[in-house]
């Protein structure tokens, strides 16, 4: 493991983050996964090989990270995925509904019917504990991973810390209401078979998982919600020995400002001129 600290100086990289600014989106197309359930996607071709997004708890493949890495990869000419799990963005179902082990699902659906041949996959937040568990199934086709504030474990974690009351309230009531700073009138709110669901993919202590490719862990050391120190501890769970982590010393959760997303777009880069 390598490890590295990284202040991200905001104001020569706004310039650049102006001039990558032009929308030049792909069409939203489908995939038909059963009678009335579908996901949604935006594929941009290119050369492989290719890069997915996978997005966090509640978010979906509009926002600032997954269209940023689009013109990324427009940019430099290689093929990218973007795409709303079920229950999110323009895909069929209900988001209070969608476990972890849909949303793997899910990206095997897109690695099926998308994006074939080699990928690397860049989970933010919830996506980075997906993006793991897929490279687990598909360690020929997934050649990276970049995790963004990787929330590894983090429904078992967050439940299993909350107060013995609000427990008793979740597992009497069926839902889990959890507040959010980003949308404080609308607070994320979750079935409890997700909660349950969750448990069976979580990554346990002592196990060392057979991930070979090379790994790229960004967390913010002032994350509120994902503590830094969850990209440190997953480190010694992976196989592979090229494994670097990021700590943005002033960085939060999301990492979506110009300055981080120039370091995110940097660190892909360099990741796929090496697995190329």
């Amino acid at each position: 493991m390598r490890l590295q600290f990284n202040k991200v100086f905001t104001r020569a990289s706004t310039k650049y983050w102006r001039k990558m600014s032009a929308n030049t989106a792909s069409a939203v197309q489908y995939i038909s996964l059963a009678p009335e359930e579908f996901l949604a996607y935006r594929y941009s071709p290119g050369k492989l090989p290719g890069v997915i997004f996978l997005p966090g708890l509640m978010s979906n493949m509009e926002g600032t990270k997954a269209t940023a890495l689009e013109r990324f990869c427009k940019e430099i000419g290689h093929s990218y995925v973007r795409f709303d799990y079920r229950g999110h963005g323009k895909s069929s179902g209900k988001s209070q509904e969608c476990t972890i082990g849909m949303r793997k699902e899910d990206v095997l659906s897109i690695l099926d019917n998308v994006a074939k041949g080699p990928q690397i996959l860049v989970g933010s937040s919830l996506g980075g504990w997906v993006m793991l568990r897929v490279a687990i199934e598909r360690p020929d086709q997934i050649k990276g991973l970049v995790g963004i504030a990787s929330a590894v474990d983090f429904l078992s974690r967050r439940y299993d810390n909350l107060p013995s009351e609000i427990k008793a309230e979740v597992e009497s009531t069926g839902k889990w209401i959890i507040p959010s700073e980003y949308s404080p009138k609308e607070p994320y709110v979750l079935d409890l078979k997700v909660i349950k669901e969750a448990r069976e993919h979580v990554l346990k202590e002592n196990e060392v998982y057979p991930i070979h490719c090379p790994v790229r862990l960004i967390h913010g050391m002032k994350d509120k919600d994902v503590p830094y120190q969850v990209s440190l501890d997953i480190v010694e769970q992976r196989a592979s020995n090229d494994v670097l982590v990021t700590l943005i010393k002033d960085g939060g959760h999301r990492l979506s400002d110009p300055g981080n997303l120039q370091f995110l777009m940097r660190t892909l880069g360099q990741l796929i001129e090496q697995v190329q």
